[in-house]
């Protein structure tokens, strides 16, 4: 079975989204994990977690209430005023066409849970993520 077959489709934000946009973005599509920045040619820059913008969307005040201890990326998180400033940078990806063992032998090798797909061009035409590849997965 293709990527191509079981990936969702992705949600893509602007390197500037504010943390107002992004929240609007988040509440357009509740069911959407992961978030794809991507540059006006529309390349990969990154993604955004639901979980960074969780961090992201607290108010600053609540940061002195919850204290210093906080380890220094989630500290970045609630200072962080843009997409940009807190997007996750790497070039993991996949493409349409990649076998979904493969994908999920390269999950194993990365510390991340979802990824972009890319199509021959090199365009981010959906995301996949181990879940979605676990409930697809057949055992020989």
């Amino acid at each position: 079975m293709q990527i191509k077959q079981i990936m969702k489709k992705a949600v893509f934000v602007s390197p500037g989204a504010t943390k107002k946009e992004l929240l609007s973005i988040a509440k357009k599509h509740p069911q959407t994990k992961i978030f794809v920045v991507v540059d006006k040619e529309g390349n990969f820059m990154g993604d955004l977690h639901e979980d960074d913008l969780f961090y992201m969307l607290l108010p600053n005040e609540s940061y002195e209430d919850i204290g210093v201890e906080l380890a220094f990326d989630i500290e970045k998180k609630f200072f962080a005023m843009k997409a940009k400033d807190i997007m996750r940078r790497h070039d993991i990806k996949c493409c349409e066409d990649d076998d979904i063992m493969d994908v999920a032998l390269q999950f194993a090798t990365v510390e991340f849970n979802e990824m972009p797909v890319i199509n021959k061009k090199g365009k981010i035409t959906g995301v996949i993520d181990q879940a979605t590849i676990l409930r697809h997965l057949k055992l020989k």
